[in-house]
């Protein structure tokens, strides 16, 4: 036995220390503990002799290794291990190794404390910094949401501002026109009425009628997009063939074609439908009025109108000024216009209007354009089921 001949005072040092010491042979048998280790696990002092030390540690790999590589430099420093109660509870244990010579024999030694309470609080405050955490990180998703949100109203409030602009610009510019035209022909009017010119008078007559009817037009598109907006129009589904939409464009568009322009009309299969007859008869004026204006005076354009089985198909097609690649993906918008249109008269707002028209009836626009080749928009509009017979709009 280990220290056979040691004294009480050495014995006294050993208890008392505050570190607990165990010692064991190449077999793993514990020869020599102190009362601290002893109580660490659990077991009375004289008990703790008669077990191996894997009985103290659930990792016994480590001991195993110590055993043959004390050498290496990781055991030199404190390692942690789970050890195990007498009882089965778990411990945690720091552990210090050692190796020692006494009569020729190799035996380890182990300096161990309890650190249970520590790593206690270590996983008391790991819990704490992951629930930190957690709460951060949902405080830092709902600062990214209202920042969000500011950041679309900040984004919303500048595209209103650039609206107000836009719309001022282009109401000051289109407004300026016809009312310059009118006071200037007011002018000429009072000159041809002092020298019995009738004629010349008639002629500016006219110019200020149609000036007024434009700015008349003008105000409507206006008044027409805020009730869309506001969700004031409503669909009205009567019955009606779709050659009436070929009389109604012929009505309304033929009288304001350029000179040589041809406008050629088709109807593929003329099928009696149940839609908003006036809504789409406003479509069309507008994409025409569109075709009419940005193509040359020996423009063609052609309108085909179809039924398929689930939707009514209008497609107008022009060779005009087309629209630049660039900004196709914003001629939509309302107040947008092309750079290629600016030369021409026009708020900007037709096409969006178009748009909200069709959205009311649950449809679809879209379009291809070529630039200085011309536009082709297509019109889908979902037929509406209506069992009811009615009398068809003549």
């Amino acid at each position: 036995m280990i220290l056979n001949t040691k004294t009480s005072f050495y014995k006294v040092c050993f208890d008392s220390m505050q570190l607990g010491i165990l010692v064991f042979d190449r077999n793993k048998n514990i020869v020599l503990a102190n009362n601290p280790s002893a109580k660490i696990f659990g077991f009375k002092p004289d008990i703790i002799l008669n077990i191996k030390i894997d009985d103290l540690f659930k990792n016994t790999n480590v001991i195993s290794d110590f055993i043959k590589n004390p050498q290496l430099k990781k055991y030199k420093s404190a390692i942690e291990l789970t050890g195990c109660k007498k009882n089965g509870d778990p411990i945690f244990v720091e552990l210090t190794f050692g190796k020692m010579e006494y009569e020729g024999e190799l035996y380890f030694k182990i300096l161990l404390s309890d650190i249970s309470l520590r790593k206690e609080k270590e996983k008391q405050i790991s819990h704490l910094n992951a629930h930190l955490e957690s709460e951060l990180e949902i405080r830092n998703i709902e600062l990214q949401k209202l920042i969000d949100q500011l950041q679309k109203s900040l984004d919303k409030e500048k595209e209103l501002n650039n609206l107000k602009s836009t719309f001022l610009a282009l109401a000051s510019h289109e407004f300026k026109t016809p009312l310059s035209a009118i006071l200037s022909s007011t002018e000429l009017m009072s000159k041809y009425a002092d020298n019995g010119n009738l004629e010349k008078r008639k002629e500016h007559l006219s110019k200020i009628k149609l000036m007024i009817q434009r700015l008349n037009g003008m105000l409507d598109d206006f008044l027409t997009l805020e009730n869309i907006e506001k969700g004031i129009i409503q669909p009205a589904y009567n019955w009606f063939k779709l050659s009436y939409l070929s009389n109604q464009i012929s009505k309304n568009t033929i009288p304001f074609l350029k000179d040589h322009q041809v406008l050629n009309v088709k109807i593929l299969n003329d099928e009696e439908v149940y839609h908003d007859i006036k809504i789409i008869t406003i479509i069309l004026n507008n994409l025409l009025s569109n075709s009419i204006k940005y193509s040359n005076k020996n423009g063609v354009i052609n309108v085909k109108i179809s039924s398929k089985k689930s939707a009514i198909i209008i497609t107008v097609e022009d060779y005009g000024i087309g629209i630049p690649k660039s900004e196709q993906n914003l001629i939509l918008n309302r107040f947008f216009r092309a750079k290629n249109a600016m030369y021409y008269p026009g708020t900007g707002i037709g096409l969006n209007i178009i748009q909200g028209y069709i959205a009311n009836l649950n449809g679809v626009i879209s379009f291809e354009s070529t630039e200085n080749k011309g536009t082709t928009f297509k019109i889908e509009l979902p037929k509406i089921i209506c069992n009811e017979k009615k009398d068809i709009t003549n």
